[in-house]
């Protein structure tokens, strides 16, 4: 094979890879543009105000409780609230870059914060996972809540007053939760931060279950 049909290899082989990776970038905008028109329709439906243009210090209002699953280092790229089911209800956009080996992988999360009524303990409520299961194997674990064992059994929380925690949290809530897998719980500065890991929520049924889930939750740990 001669010089110039190596040359024209090389060519046929750049144009088709620029072609391929001009054609990937296109179908990856146009997914984020149809995205982003579904999210601010279902906002619309759910008649919560949107922006991409947060306040500073509406930014900085949010990383008391962001704190606690430690979130409050990373880019909030949008912001929705307004009243939900009677609820206030703010709804974080959240990015974050991770490094793996040589490459970058940008991760993009929905967390929602509700204010709460009264006085919460501090903690969090987080799915078991293998690490759970080895610490509880090895005598490390000590569960709360052992009067509800299905709870117990897919759930860890940690919190500095196991009493209080135990006296915040209602039956009704414990029964809900054994339900909700997946979500990440928290209670800080007298609000309730929830999330599913590495998940952002883009159309209106997506959404609407989001909401739902935190407004249940809320409304079972109100005690007659």
């Amino acid at each position: 094979m001669g010089s110039n049909e190596w040359v024209w290899i090389t060519f046929i082989l750049i144009a088709s890879i620029t072609v391929a990776v001009v054609v990937v970038i296109k179908a990856i905008a146009k997914q984020s543009t149809r995205r982003t028109a579904d999210r601010l329709q279902a906002l619309e439906l759910l008649n919560l105000q949107f922006t991409t243009d947060i306040p500073e210090e509406v930014c900085k209002g949010f990383d008391p409780v962001l704190k606690i699953r430690s979130l409050q280092g990373q880019k909030k790229t949008s912001l929705a609230y307004g009243l939900y089911r009677d609820r206030q209800v703010s709804l974080l956009n959240l990015e974050s870059i991770v490094y793996t080996g040589n490459a970058a992988v940008t991760i993009l999360q929905s967390v929602c914060i509700m204010p709460l009524d009264s006085e919460t303990p501090e903690m969090t409520i987080s799915p078991r996972n293998l690490f759970h299961s080895l610490g509880k194997l090895f005598g490390s674990d000590a569960p709360l809540f052992a009067s509800h064992p299905r709870f117990a059994e897919k759930y860890t929380v940690k919190g500095d007053d196991p009493v209080a925690i135990e006296n915040f949290m209602t039956p009704e809530s414990l029964e809900f939760l054994e339900d909700q897998p997946g979500i990440f719980w928290a209670f800080s500065h007298n609000s309730l931060l929830y999330f599913q890991q590495s998940k952002e929520w883009y159309s209106h049924d997506e959404i609407r279950a989001f909401l739902d889930h935190g407004v249940n939750l809320v409304n079972g740990l109100q005690k007659p």
